[in-house]
């Protein structure tokens, strides 16, 4: 068995060894690569331009001061441009952005007179189809629009309207005046859900729009943005290039740092009618030249030596599975751990499995972007934790010597309700952890190694099924250890670098932190659309109390030898995760620092999630950058492996021994590790196939699955542990009231993600709890099942 794993190590080390050459051909300059389009072949000036799909627009406009009424558009891939049939309401002069369903012009001139009109076109079967949308409040002169996620706004010297295109009632709202209003608008643009205005008066300045539609002014520049386009680019970018054709410099505006900076040049100048842009790309459309630009992930020192380094961690795991196999001989061993597992150990594999690698990037790159709101969730986690878990969670899965969370479920409801459970968990970890948690960060090791993003996610998938395939619990938990120390000592590192690399003075950072507002923590609002105190601390409430459905908890608590190394073990991963979350929000904070020094290091293609692996990358000596991408690794592995095995558990003991009753432990060993074999393909190839779909969509998916399923899941284990009249009808139309009512909050409401769990769970103890009381059946014995009839504590 050795032997075969040693060959397994030895040939994916040679992956690991031997990135990918990209083969895109084109030139680059700078942070971009370009790539010639069609020109237009028409001097065009004041026309509408944006993208409908993968297709180019281009409507109305101006040719040599004569009115066009021409409608032009380029599909993709096509050699040339090509015309539809002329326009009849949107002729010139106003302002157009890409929707997901089209372009949407609004406001400009209609025979020399300001129009109100806004209009959504988009091409159906070859044919221009245009769809109206509520009226502006007036006309607006030399109107400006943007989107930002589903609200439109249009702008103007001296008013500021917004559209919720989410609504179909909605109507232009105005915002609050300009204070003191702008002479004239340069360009308004969306960029990570934040409006941002630049306006010339005697000075060339940018504002933001507030949380109380209001507008901040950000500062000024000395570049003159007089006769410039602009567009987003990338999460935190705007760029800025020539409407004359005269500079071929492409300059940016970086909104989080608050930077200018001249990010690379064109590879000529194009005389343009206008520009458009989609993420991390965007088209100067032009009569005698188009170009496509596309941000690229900067230059890095990561190289041969930082590979090595991974490639000893990757045989590291596969050692460790290989060494632990010949010791897992029951199915006690292999889901339990023989419950032999130290407490530290159990402790700080909790810690491990929840810290996934978008949890690792997610903490420095929000800190980094933004601020310190989200490292509250830390403190409420003590708070609920402590006296949920350790409290009740530990003795009920303890005294009741519960295999799988769901068992209890059967003891307390009914075995429908035990089969609902399991399912439902496993879907959760089966399309939500095992497939979308390997993308996000394969495209950021991918971004930084130069490994396809294939590569990353079958090097990934296939160690870790290996090391849990041979060493079972035992391996996902001695794994974790090492794990967890790789993670702490990257994190570690990566602050103190970036701390000791800054040349301003502690006080000139503290101050630029305090002025920037990057510690701000505590949003004390009352709302359920922003991220909030209340919506933060009930989102762990909700979560914690969702820890006893969860198989991971279920499997670290009963693998120690007694229910005291059990509680120790969960205190263990508080104890740990406290600082550590801390350092990573310091991390961000002081990354924010560093590349508002030096914002020639920062290209658009790189996203916030993804600042922590670049830093790493770009500054850190040889081989403490692939320390910081076997971190990654750890972090992913770490999540996958117990979502494997905790899954395959569910399957042996809620299915198999459940329903066979004279089930060898052997045949549940083999069974085990079939399950194994078989979900870590099926996550791999999952994964594999998401790669291939839009990233914004693979998360979407993950975040759909976990909303409405996590509710219905703890919504149940809460009926029964903290009431003693809910019964098994009464649960059952409680699950179905928390899909009905988590679905409808996720695709009908504003309500803010983490609201959705609690919608959940509410909706299924609530529903859950009246539907038992008006349906009575006959009452179970639930002693030792409730928190109110726990059993005695035993000497395990």
């Amino acid at each position: 068995m050795k032997v075969k794993t040693l060959k397994i190590a030895m040939i994916l080390v040679m992956l690991s060894l031997c990135p990918l050459v990209n083969a895109e051909v084109a030139k680059t300059e700078g942070f971009f690569a370009f790539k010639e389009v069609a020109p237009l072949g028409v001097a065009l000036d004041k026309a509408f331009v944006g993208r409908d799909g993968d297709t180019l627009l281009v409507l109305g406009g101006f040719i040599e001061q004569a009115v066009s009424h021409s409608v032009y558009y380029l599909a993709k891939d096509a050699s040339k441009w090509s015309a539809l049939a002329p326009l009849q309401d949107h002729i010139y002069g106003g302002a157009a952005v890409s929707h997901a369903d089209g372009v949407i012009c609004v406001g400009g001139f209609k025979n020399n007179t300001l129009s109100k009109v806004v209009i959504r076109y988009s091409i159906e079967d070859g044919q221009l189809q245009g769809t109206s949308l509520p009226d502006l409040p007036m006309g607006i002169e030399d109107v400006k629009a943007a989107l930002v996620s589903d609200r439109l706004y249009a702008l103007g010297s001296d008013v500021v309207y917004s559209l919720d295109l989410l609504t179909d009632a909605a109507v232009w709202e105005p915002l609050d005046s300009w204070q003191p209003s702008p002479a004239k608008i340069i360009a308004a643009v969306g960029v990570a859900d934040r409006l941002y205005v630049f306006t010339h008066d005697e000075h060339f300045k940018v504002m933001r729009l507030t949380g109380n539609n209001g507008f901040e002014l950000l500062g000024e520049t000395d570049y003159d943005l007089s006769e410039m386009f602009a567009a987003p680019c990338g999460q935190g970018h705007v760029v800025f290039v020539s409407k004359s054709g005269q500079s071929d410099d492409i300059l940016a505006y970086h909104t989080i740092t608050n930077q200018w900076v001249l990010l690379g040049k064109l590879p000529h100048t194009v005389d343009h009618a206008g520009i458009v842009f989609t993420d991390v790309t965007f088209d100067i459309i032009g009569s005698d030249a188009s170009v496509n630009v596309k941000a690229i992930n900067p230059p890095t020192k990561y190289g041969w030596v930082d590979h090595a380094v991974v490639a000893v961690f990757i045989v590291g795991m596969l050692l460790i599975g290989a060494y632990l196999s010949k010791r897992e001989k029951s199915s006690a061993d292999y889901f339990r751990g023989g419950n032999r597992i130290p407490w530290w150990a159990s402790g700080l594999s909790l810690f491990a499995t929840g810290s996934s690698a978008i949890t690792l990037m997610a903490m420095p790159g929000k800190a980094f972007s933004t601020d310190w709101v989200y490292l509250t969730v830390t403190f409420y986690s003590v708070m609920t934790i402590l006296p949920i878990c350790v409290c009740v969670y530990v003795p009920i899965a303890r005294r009741l010597n519960v295999a799988t969370a769901n068992e209890y479920l059967e003891r307390r409801f009914n075995v429908f309700l035990r089969m609902a459970g399991s399912i439902i968990w496993s879907l959760i970890q089966i399309l939500g952890r095992m497939a979308a948690i390997m993308i996000l960060p394969a495209i950021a090791i991918s971004s930084i190694t130069g490994l396809s993003i294939e590569t990353c996610i079958i090097i990934m998938g296939v160690v870790t099924t290996c090391y849990v395939f041979l060493g079972g619990l035992e391996g996902v938990i001695w794994t974790d250890v090492l794990q967890a120390f790789v993670m702490i000592l990257a994190v570690v590192v990566s602050a103190g670098w970036a701390l000791f690399s800054l040349t301003m003075s502690p006080n000139e950072a503290l101050a630029t932190i305090q002025s920037a507002q990057k510690l701000h923590m505590f949003d004390w609002q009352i709302t359920f659309l922003e991220p909030c105190v209340m919506i933060l601390f009930l989102n762990i409430l909700i979560t914690t109390l969702g820890q006893i459905g969860d198989q991971n908890f279920i499997q670290r608590v009963q693998c120690t030898a007694t229910e005291k190394e059990a509680k120790k073990a969960v205190i263990t991963s508080i104890a740990v995760s406290i600082p550590l979350n801390g350092i990573l929000f310091a991390l961000g904070t002081a990354l924010f620092l560093f590349y508002m020094e030096k914002p020639e290091m920062l290209s658009p293609a790189v996203k916030s999630d993804g600042i922590f692996p670049l830093f790493a990358a770009q500054n850190l000596p040889v081989g403490l950058a692939g320390l910081i991408i076997a971190a990654i690794l750890a972090a992913t592995m770490s999540t996958l492996s117990s979502a494997i095995n905790s899954v395959a558990n569910l399957g042996v003991d809620d299915f198999y021994r459940r329903f066979k009753k004279d089930a060898s432990d052997h045949s549940c060993v083999i069974l085990g590790r079939v399950l194994t074999l078989s979900l870590g393909i099926f996550g791999t190839v999952a994964a594999l196939f998401l790669a291939k779909t839009d990233l914004a969509s693979i998360w979407d998916l993950y975040m759909v699955i976990l909303g409405v399923l996590f509710g219905a899941i703890t919504g149940i284990f809460t009926l029964g542990i903290f009431t003693q009249r809910a019964n098994s009808i009464g649960a059952i139309l409680g699950v179905i009231a928390s899909l009905a009512a988590t679905y409808y909050a996720r695709t009908s409401t504003h309500l803010h993600f983490l609201s959705y769990p609690i919608v959940g769970v509410v909706a299924c103890f609530v529903v859950g709890y009246i539907f038992s009381i008006i349906i009575p059946t006959k009452q179970k014995e639930i002693t030792g099942l409730t928190v109110y009839t726990l059993p005695s504590a035993s000497d395990d």
